[in-house]
């Protein structure tokens, strides 16, 4: 007998979460259903068990990137597909999990807005949620230049001083390249072109 918690899964593969910037569609969060396995300790195979697995898959994966799926910001539905298998050698037992997942994926020529966390004489990170987005001054519109008058005033300054990036500055860039780490996304920006 499956059990289910929270939102009933369906067969769909993958649906998309869409937000509207500017007239375009801008679409970086989707709900997948995933699949992996959880071992579970004897001591929580009793009373509570489906509550222990329910918090067990969310702290295993939330948080975590997947290889082809994304950053798991959190998990929206579970349901345990048998009642599981002794684990030889451990004592524990492996469950296959079957889980809806809200996901962040990043893609190469996506316009994203973010803010600065960091600037240096070599360009600037920004942050777009748990994403870490590096745009180098090379990448950055002709003119700019940097300007440091102590470690608290870093900041890309345009040829006609009317627009400044510092710290806490708020800035639409395009995606040239992403990558997976573990535990995060990574980015290469652009803030060359009009978006």
């Amino acid at each position: 007998r499956r059990q289910r918690w929270d939102l009933p899964l369906q067969r769909s593969k993958k649906k998309r979460l869409a937000s509207f910037q500017n007239g375009a569609e801008a679409t970086m969060f989707f709900l997948l259903d995933l699949h992996t396995y959880l071992l579970v300790k004897p001591e929580d195979l009793g009373p509570g068990y489906h509550f222990h697995l329910r918090d067990q898959l969310r702290q295993k994966v939330e948080g975590s990137v997947q290889e082809r799926a994304g950053l798991i910001i959190a998990v929206a539905a579970s349901e345990a597909l048998d009642k599981g298998k002794l684990h030889e050698g451990t004592g524990m037992v492996m469950v296959p999990m079957k889980y809806r997942a809200l996901v962040l994926q990043l893609f190469k020529n996506e316009v994203v807005d973010v803010e600065v966390v960091e600037v240096n004489e070599l360009g600037f990170f920004a942050e777009l949620g748990p994403a870490r987005i590096f745009v180098s001054k090379a990448m950055m519109e002709k003119g700019w230049s940097y300007s440091q008058e102590d470690a608290s005033s870093r900041c890309f300054v345009s040829a006609d001083r009317s627009r400044i990036i510092r710290r806490g500055t708020n800035t639409r860039v395009k995606l040239v390249a992403t990558k997976h780490d573990q535990n995060r996304l990574d980015a290469i920006g652009t803030t060359i072109g009009e978006y």
